[in-house]
């Protein structure tokens, strides 16, 4: 059975006197008259939408909810949709989106909720107050985008200098590795010696007379100097 596939398109034009916008979806073309441009909540999610979110979307200046999660949108976030200025939730979230996040999204003082996650995006993220404040709320928000970089992520590249999809960073496994390993054999090597002694003198009648034969020749000999050595003290503070 052959797959369906679903186009997403925005289309507005240049004349400002026809303010229409065309969906496709489900191999349907929707037109929409100016009433559009005032909607507050969209909602396309797990719709199979296919193709790049058009730049004309920044259009729509009183959204305050868009939720395209869940479909199969490629290429860049626009630009412009820091000019959504009364968006309030964002969710992009398991698509196949590429490239940076734009630093726009930064603007957005109304936005409480933003997922991102699950894409492709790379790049430094966009530093701002209101970003910084979201990740906090919600720590997932940029989780399966391995080429993102910067605060508030752990993880620091270069500038410039973006990982590749599924790069890993080795030097920091080893890091933690090595000093665990060493450790490991440190103590492993301990209890085996430990053990190859104890199991000597246990079943060794000979080696365990010596044993003992010298551990109590030690111990008189540390009585004998601590006695001597606190004689002689106690003698020396007696004389002054």
């Amino acid at each position: 059975m052959k797959e369906d596939n679903y186009i997403f398109n925005l289309d507005i034009p240049d004349d400002s006197s026809y303010n229409n916008l065309s969906v496709f979806t489900k191999r349907t073309e929707l037109f929409y008259g100016p009433n559009i441009f005032s909607a507050v909540n969209i909602d396309l999610s797990s719709n199979y939408l296919v193709g790049q979110i058009p730049e004309e979307i920044a259009s729509l200046a009183l959204l305050k909810n868009l939720n395209l999660s869940r479909n199969y949108l490629s290429g860049k976030i626009p630009q412009k949709i820091g000019s959504l200025w009364s968006l309030e939730s964002l969710d992009l979230s398991r698509n196949k989106l590429s490239g940076e996040i734009p630093p726009s999204l930064s603007n957005l003082s109304y936005l409480s909720d933003l997922d991102l996650s699950h894409n492709n995006l790379s790049g430094r993220i966009p530093s701002g107050s209101q970003l910084d404040t979201l990740y906090f709320e919600h720590p997932d928000m940029y989780s399966s985008n391995d080429g993102l970089f910067g605060f508030p992520l752990q993880r620091n590249y270069s500038e410039g200098i973006a990982p590749k999809q599924g790069y890993h960073d080795h030097s920091k496994t080893r890091q933690v590795a090595e000093p665990m390993f060493f450790y490991l054999g440190l103590v492993s090597g301990f209890v085996v010696g430990l053990w190859v002694v104890f199991c000597t003198i246990l079943f060794k009648k000979t080696w365990r007379i010596a044993y003992f034969s010298l551990f109590d020749k030690a111990c008189d000999k540390i009585y004998v100097f601590t006695v001597v050595t606190w004689a002689r003290v106690s003698q020396k503070t007696n004389v002054q």
